[in-house]
């Protein structure tokens, strides 16, 4: 395989890396608005 077959293979690769990782932020994201919607939830129901 010649060097510029290994260089576009590898940018396919970090391009797909770079989709799943904006992927999971988006996860995080919203999983932390659901926590802190969980516990305001929590907290008011106690107070």
């Amino acid at each position: 395989m010649a060097d510029e077959d290994k260089m576009n293979v590898l940018e396919e690769e970090n391009r797909k890396l770079r989709e799943d990782n904006e992927k999971l932020m988006d996860i995080v994201v919203q999983m932390r608005v659901t926590l802190n919607r969980l516990v305001l939830r929590y907290v008011t129901e106690e107070g």
